[in-house]
């Protein structure tokens, strides 16, 4: 259990967290997981790249290229680009040189932001209308996909083609994994994802249908989740920040600890 940010394996923890969140996927029907001590990269088809790519990158100097040719071997066969997530941690040091040199096209940085969970409030302040219900069941678990799609702005195509991944996992493909689904009068408005893996509680897939946007139900959906590991025993919190959730996530009192470059392979 990481109990600081001042810890010298949050960084390590932070990476392993995110792979515990993306692995799964490569499990699903159809899809390519390659996991192991030397890093990981996963292929599910999903149109979309962040359900394609590198996600923990432990290479050799002479693995890279083989890595890279065996996603573009995917690509060139359904057609879905790639990204690769290029962590303080990654390795080797020049990786995001040696990608550019070939050909990959970079693709923004992304914050990777901790918390301590004590530091965060009991519970949230409440809006009319609004609940939030941790979600089991491949029917609930098609629902949350729909909605995390539609609310981070994926194409109809990459939110049924998630949709249809989702509802084949289960344990033991995610089974330290919690589903989270907001309801707005009634009606599923908001996702969230909560991963309890390497001693953090990740949270992922915070997204907000439009129409709903602006009340903080954004905030609430990451609170809630980081909440219930609170009461599990978890001290710290993590995240990768979209520019959008950055702010949210800044007032909750998350603070930068690193930054992920990508790079896109298409």
């Amino acid at each position: 259990m990481i109990e600081r940010l001042s810890s010298p394996d949050l960084l390590e923890a932070l990476d392993a967290n995110m792979a515990g969140y993306w692995i799964p996927y490569g499990r699903g029907p159809h899809c390519t997981l390659h996991a192991g001590e030397n890093g990981a990269w996963f292929y599910t088809g999903v149109p979309h790249p962040l359900f394609n790519g590198v996600i923990r990158a432990k290479f050799g100097a002479d693995e890279v290229e083989a890595v890279r040719e065996a996603l573009q071997a995917r690509i060139m066969e359904r057609g879905a680009p790639a990204l690769w997530w290029i962590g303080p941690r990654a390795t080797p040091g020049d990786l995001g040189e040696r990608l550019a040199a070939a050909g990959l096209q970079p693709a923004g940085e992304v914050p990777g932001m901790a918390v301590e969970l004590g530091a965060l409030p009991l519970d949230a302040d409440a809006i009319p209308g609004f609940s939030v219900e941790r979600i089991v069941g491949a029917p609930a678990q098609a629902r949350w996909a729909r909605i995390a799609g539609a609310g981070t702005g994926f194409s109809e195509g990459a939110i049924e083609a998630l949709a249809r991944i989702e509802v084949s996992l289960g344990d033991p493909q995610y089974r330290a994994q919690h589903r989270y689904i907001g309801t707005l009068d009634g009606t599923p408005v908001a996702s969230a994802a909560l991963v309890l893996e390497h001693g953090v509680a990740g949270v992922f897939a915070v997204a907000t249908l439009p129409a709903a946007r602006r009340r903080g139900i954004g905030q609430l959906m990451t609170l809630v989740p980081l909440l219930d590991a609170r009461q599990l025993g978890y001290r710290i919190g993590v995240l990768q920040a979209s520019s959008m959730g950055r702010p949210v996530y800044a007032k909750m009192g998350f603070s930068d600890v690193c930054s992920y470059r990508l790079f896109m392979q298409s």
